[in-house]
């Protein structure tokens, strides 16, 4: 974002993806760093990575193991085919 910006708030921000299709995107994050969509939620979990250009709005997660299987199975659950979309016929 800081390349069209050259806003000093924008260093480090990057266009949030769709979760469609997700877990066949790998590997994650902008770098690649995260292998899986389980290190993705554990990445988030933790809060990030401290640097000077990280929002403050990300903020450590509070969830439980289960609440983390359950966010990579919703992820896991947006895969599928697009739908055929057919246009309409106009009289």
């Amino acid at each position: 974002r800081f390349a069209e910006t050259k806003e000093d708030k924008d260093r480090g921000a990057f266009k949030t993806p769709t979760i469609r299709n997700v877990a066949l995107t790998a590997p994650y994050m902008h770098d690649g760093s995260q292998k899986t969509l389980e290190e993705v939620v554990e990445w988030y979990v933790k809060g990030g990575h401290p640097n000077d250009h990280l929002s403050d709005k990300v903020k450590k997660l509070e969830l439980s193991d289960q609440d983390k299987a359950d966010l990579v199975e919703f992820m896991k659950a947006c895969t599928g085919a697009f739908p055929k979309v057919e246009l309409a016929r106009l009289p």
